[in-house]
């Protein structure tokens, strides 16, 4: 009876933690700042972009250019 009980409880218990677990990671949702950034805000996260864009844009001119 108790080899039973035990086989019984480890298959069932095993089987609600893994559902469980099943559904935590399907719930799950990670909050990234820059995708924040991008859909609260456009203009700040579009511009900050360019920023970028346009620094190492700037950096690649100016070093063939001090050639």
């Amino acid at each position: 009876m108790k080899i039973l009980f035990n086989d019984f409880f480890i298959k069932y218990f095993l089987e609600v933690i893994d559902s469980y677990q099943y559904e935590m990671e399907s719930t799950y949702q990670e909050n990234s700042m820059l995708t924040n950034l991008f859909i609260e805000n456009k203009f700040l996260g579009w511009l900050g972009l360019f920023i970028i864009f346009f620094s190492i844009f700037a950096i690649f001119v100016f070093q063939f250019l001090d050639w």
